[in-house]
Parts: C-alpha cells; sequence; structure tokens
C-alpha cells in the first residue's frame, strides 16, 4: 500500500520514499515549485489532500453504456471472482456478449523455437501475461517487487485531466483568483499522481512508460506542476504488462519478452461511437531475439447472451469478425441471461495494425496483393502501410476434437490457430464449418465472410460463392474466434502499436442478420471518427495520441520516407531505419543543453551508429533526407 500525506510546506511527499518510486513520482522540492511561489494560497487550497492509492488488479470503463473489466495483465472482460462475465452491454443490463479477451502474439526464434504468449479465460491462476514493465538490456527482466507494485490499472477521466489543466493555468494566471474559481480547493486524482509516466533506469527500465504532457517542459512527469496523462476517449484505462515475470500456465509456451502498453478507451457522447470500446497497444520487443513468422491475434470469446446459440462471421473488407445469434431469440441458458428477441450482433474489429517491413514502395490495394485489407494503400505515401484483418479463425466449446479449445495446453496448439490450421494439422477450408470437406477444397484466410471478399483475397485469387455459417446450416452453439495480422517480423527493441475495438449493434427489426447489417454501418461510422484523430495514423511507430506527449515512440519524417530507431534505449549503439534515404541523408545528434554532440551520413535504408562514448541521458535525434527533417528522442542508456 502507498500512502500519500502532505508536508508541512503543502507538497505532496511518500512516506516510503524521498526519492523516485517505481512508478515514476519525483519526491524533491521541485514537485512543489509553484505552491512554494504562492505562499498566500496554502491557507485556502490543497493541493494533495490524504488519499491511498491500494494495489488493484483491474478497473473498469463505465462510460458510453458500456461496463468492461480490464485486468493489470491484459486481460479483458472476466470476473475471476465469480467466473461471470463483467462486460456488459447495455451497461445497465446483466447481459453480456463475451466472456474474455486478450491478445495473443506468437513467432520463431533464431534457433526456430516457437516462443508465444496468450489470453484465454485467466481462470485457475493459469497466464501467460504478468504486470509491470521489462528491463530494456536484452535479458527482458522484472524483480517480483515491480511486477507486484504494477499490479493496478489506472482510470483517467478526461474531465479530471480538464480540471487539472484549469487550476495550473489559473495558478498562471494573475487575472484568476483561484478562491474563486477553485473555493474549495483542488484535489488531484490518484490516477494523475500516481500515473506510470517514468520507469527506474537504475532498475533497468525505459526512462518513459505512459506517455503524458509535460506542462513545465522539464523532461519529467510532475504532476504538481502540471503535467498530466496523455490518453484517448472521454475515460482511458492504462496497464503496462509483459510476459515473462512467470512460467506461461496458459500456453505452456517459451516467453517472447514482450513487453505490453494497453489503453483501453471509450467516449462517452460521440456520434457513431456508442456502446464502442477501443484498445490501443503498443508492443516492444526487449528481447535480444528476433521473431520470425510473427502472428499477432485478438481473441474472443463470444458468449452473446446465451453462449449457446451463437454463430461467427467475418467482414474481411471491414476487418471485423463478429458473433451472431443463430436462433431469432436469445433465451436464457446456462445460468446467464439471454437478449431475448430481436438479439444483437457483437464485433471485434482491427482498425490499425503493425506497419508492413518497409519495402520502399506505395503498395496498391490489389486483389492478389498481401494484406489488401489494411490501411495505407495506394495512397502516395511510401511505406506507411498496416497490416489490417489479414486472417481469422474460430474454434468451439463443444464439437469435432479439432476444433476445440486447444488442450491439452501447447503452444503448437495456439500456433495453429493464429495460422488458420486446426489442432490436426489440416487447413481451414471454404464452407461448411471449414474442417474437413472434399479433397479439392479450397483453403481460407476467413472464417465465414459471407459476400464481403468479392475478389478471392482470403482464397488464393479465386472468388467463391458467399459463405456463412447461416448458409451451411451450421448448429449454433460456443464460439471463440480470433482476428488475426501477420506474418511478420519482430526484431530487438521494436515497437508496434494497434488499435482494435469492441463494437456492439442491435437493430429494431430484420432479426439477427438485421443486427450485422446495423453492426457493419457501426464500423463504418466509428473508422471514419478514428482516422480522423491526430497522429493515430502516422507513419512512425509513434503512440498515436491527439496530445502532445512525452514517449520513445518515433513520429513519420516526411510525406515519402518513415524512419525507425531501435534500441531506444540505447546502451552502446543503435540502428536508424529510414525507408528511403536521399544521398545527401544525414543524421545529426543533440545533447539536452542543445550542442551537436555527433553527426553522420546515412549509409543505405539501414544504419548502425556508435554511442558506447556518449554520457547516459535523453539526445535530440534529427535526421535529415530530400530536404526535410524530423526529430525526436533518444534514450542513452549505461
Amino acid at each position: 500500500m502507498i500512502r500519500w500525506t502532505l508536508g508541512t510546506d503543502r507538497s505532496p511527499i511518500r512516506e516510503r520514499s524521498r526519492t523516485k518510486d517505481h512508478l515514476g513520482w519525483r519526491n524533491d522540492p521541485e514537485t512543489s515549485t509553484i505552491m512554494h511561489r504562492n505562499p498566500n494560497l496554502l491557507l485556502v487550497v490543497t493541493l494533495l489532500s490524504v488519499y491511498e492509492v491500494r494495489a488493484q488488479s483491474f478497473a473498469e470503463l463505465d462510460i458510453n453504456e458500456v461496463r468492461a473489466r480490464f485486468h493489470s495483465n491484459g486481460l479483458l472482460g472476466p470476473d475471476l471472482a465469480t467466473g461471470e462475465s463483467a462486460f456488459q452491454v447495455p451497461a445497465t443490463t446483466a447481459v453480456s456478449p463475451m466472456y474474455s479477451s486478450g491478445l495473443w502474439i506468437g513467432g520463431l526464434d533464431p534457433g526456430n523455437n516457437l516462443r508465444l504468449a496468450a489470453h484465454l479465460f485467466g481462470d485457475n491462476g493459469q497466464r501467460d501475461f504478468f504486470p509491470g514493465p521489462l528491463t530494456t538490456d536484452g535479458s527482458a527482466t522484472i524483480l517480483p517487487e515491480v511486477s507486484e507494485e504494477y499490479d493496478q490499472v489506472w482510470s483517467v477521466y478526461r474531465t479530471e485531466i480538464e480540471t487539472h489543466q484549469a487550476y495550473f493555468a489559473c495558478l498562471k494566471d494573475p487575472e484568476c483568483d483561484v478562491n474563486i474559481a477553485f473555493p474549495g480547493g483542488y484535489t488531484m486524482p490518484a490516477s494523475i499522481a500516481t500515473w506510470p509516466a517514468e520507469g527506474l533506469v537504475d532498475l533497468g527500465q525505459a526512462p518513459y512508460l505512459a506517455p503524458f504532457v509535460d506542462h513545465d517542459q522539464d523532461g519529467t512527469y510532475d504532476p504538481g506542476s502540471g503535467d498530466h496523462p496523455c490518453i484517448l476517449g472521454d475515460q482511458a484505462l492504462y496497464a503496462i504488462y509483459n510476459d515473462k515475470a512467470g512460467p506461461h500456465l496458459e500456453s505452456n509456451s517459451l516467453p517472447i519478452g514482450l513487453e505490453v502498453h494497453a489503453m483501453p478507451f471509450a467516449y462517452a457522447s460521440v456520434p457513431g461511437l456508442e456502446q464502442t470500446v477501443f484498445i490501443q497497444y503498443l508492443l516492444i520487443n526487449r528481447s535480444s531475439n528476433t521473431l520470425t513468422e510473427l502472428h499477432i491475434a485478438h481473441f474472443a470469446d463470444f458468449d452473446l447472451g446465451c453462449s449457446e446459440d451463437d454463430h461467427v462471421g467475418t467482414d474481411a473488407a471491414r476487418g471485423l469478425v463478429y458473433a451472431v445469434n443463430g436462433n431469432a431469440v436469445d433465451g436464457d441458458c446456462m445460468g446467464t441471461p439471454g437478449y431475448g428477441e430481436q438479439p444483437p450482433a457483437f464485433g471485434m474489429v482491427v482498425l490499425k495494425g503493425p506497419l508492413l517491413e518497409p519495402d520502399g514502395l506505395d503498395n496498391a490495394a490489389d486483389p492478389l496483393e498481401l494484406y489488401q485489407y489494411g490501411t495505407g494503400y495506394a495512397d502516395g505515401i511510401v511505406d506507411n502501410e498496416r497490416h489490417g484483418l489479414d486472417r481469422s479463425m474460430y474454434f468451439m466449446g463443444a464439437g469435432p476434437s479439432p476444433m476445440l479449445v486447444p488442450t491439452p495446453f501447447e503452444p503448437s496448439r495456439f500456433f495453429n490457430y493464429m495460422r488458420g490450421i486446426w489442432l490436426d494439422n489440416s487447413v481451414l477450408t471454404y464452407g461448411g464449418n471449414g474442417y474437413g470437406g472434399p479433397p479439392d477444397a479450397t483453403a481460407s484466410d476467413y472464417a465465414f465472410p459471407g459476400d464481403t471478399d468479392p475478389t478471392g483475397y482470403g482464397t488464393n485469387g479465386e472468388p467463391q460463392a458467399p459463405w456463412t455459417e447461416t448458409s451451411a446450416s451450421n448448429t449454433p452453439g460456443d464460439r471463440k474466434a480470433l482476428a488475426i495480422m501477420g506474418p511478420g517480423t519482430l526484431e530487438p527493441g521494436e515497437h508496434m502499436t494497434m488499435l482494435v475495438a469492441y463494437v456492439y449493434a442491435r437493430a429494431t427489426s430484420g432479426g439477427p442478420q438485421g443486427s450485422v447489417s446495423a453492426l457493419q454501418e457501426r464500423v463504418d461510422s466509428l473508422r471514419a471518427v478514428v482516422e480522423g484523430i491526430e497522429g493515430l495514423f502516422d507513419q512512425g511507430e509513434t503512440a498515436g495520441l491527439a496530445c502532445q506527449s512525452i514517449t520513445t515512440a518515433l513520429p513519420e519524417v516526411n510525406g515519402t520516407s518513415s524512419i525507425t530507431l531501435f534500441p531506444n534505449p540505447a546502451v552502446d549503439q543503435f540502428t536508424l531505419r529510414c525507408s528511403a534515404p536521399s544521398a545527401d541523408a544525414l543524421m545529426e545528434l543533440f545533447d539536452m543543453r542543445g550542442a551537436r554532440v555527433m553527426v553522420t551520413r546515412l549509409t543505405g535504408t539501414a544504419t548502425t551508429i556508435d554511442v558506447s562514448h556518449l554520457r547516459p541521458g535523453i539526445y535530440g535525434v534529427r535526421v535529415r533526407t530530400a530536404g526535410m527533417a524530423s526529430t525526436f528522442q533518444l534514450v542513452k542508456a549505461e
């Protein structure tokens, strides 16, 4: 337990430490500069009242007619204490469209060993992910006490940030009377005060973790000086977790050394985003292994009211994998309530996948071209193409043994599903239930795409007749599904960002298929909204936030070339990758005083730069190419 009190000078101090703690709070005189400059304010304004911050294993989004529980290891949905769903739509009812959801990610290391981490249901202590950030030295380790301290999920409302901003703006404005503007004083929310913005470099963590707005521009997170979290939506959660803090009891796989930053968020009253939950991910390879044949999947155990009468489907063009009721009326079953007449449809949609490997081209959305259903194609910009829904797969709670939950839990079984392969090593085929079929059955990248893949992209360029569970007369039942991105490569220190959404729609007529049509319309609306969020689809792997933030992620250079830099932080050297450098392209490095300490020509699309002689700290990097320049930060670690 962390207890906060007020010192005699009314500045916040932490009883357990006078220095920066594991969560990045700095307890030195600088944190209370404003209060020292406003001695008369001490009589009427309390910057921080006494409160406690207890470690917690979950938090919930509770706006936009949704109740969505998110655990500190990234699992979404279940109440692990009761075994019931804690993802409810509408929030005021006890009905749930989904039981559990989370990431699957796996690939092959240089020794051809499969490394994988996955979420299923989180019961009986079975898990592959654990709270906390990993070290950045390639060992990808974490101390047990650090993992324990990060066993919480931060929850921040935009209204809290706006109040925080208003308070510190008032303190700086000589025409603002803080006693009038804040007659009851100001109590800083615990989530802002303890936001995990900075890691401990002396413990091997990255210096910057959760994104924040550096109000006083001193390079540190000082909420007592006006700094605050940088979030998306009207409420956001934040968790940092990894796959190295313990054995993989879910998949029984070798660990990756993956650090994940997840920000679930929702909007309160934006037309077209009703009853929608987003999750933005930042994936970081903290290990020294390059993973090839990398596949990333988002798993969902769809229980659309009653869990025993569902069908699943794919809308390939929209990046959507969804559940629809297999019966006209969704009745109660298994002790859980159904949605009744005119049941809804519910799905997860890939809005933004990781960047493809750069090839120096503006790839066109050709029907035979890989990743057709991603973003960034044929837009005049080189190497901004992103994975979309490359594949979908499903499995069942009851049915033929090769189509069930991957028990016994073996990593190859999880990896099979991530590549569209059944547990007996046969592939998903087009038609029927997707298993078996005639000897000449066509392999399919998508499960039940209906008529959403008219060019046959998912069937090797050979168009097929529409295929749904209804058209195949499949018996409804318990369905689980995967929205899959890949294959790709994940190098040591590399960052990947992605955005997924959970979408709910309930038509007023037309039966279950009427709700599917309403769901597709909702996906079109939310895509239009998110594509307007500044920075979200930048060419580089940025954090994708609409506010100025401190982050170790990288921006795009210009409209024709993209930059990636890894590892960041760097110890002895880093690699600067520029997809299309001009002949005179160069990199300049500046220290925090603005003095240039290094300049070097780029030697091609990838240039390795030695920084072993530099002191640890934060450096500015400026890349000049094709007459344009971009700057970003490099952290030099010991």
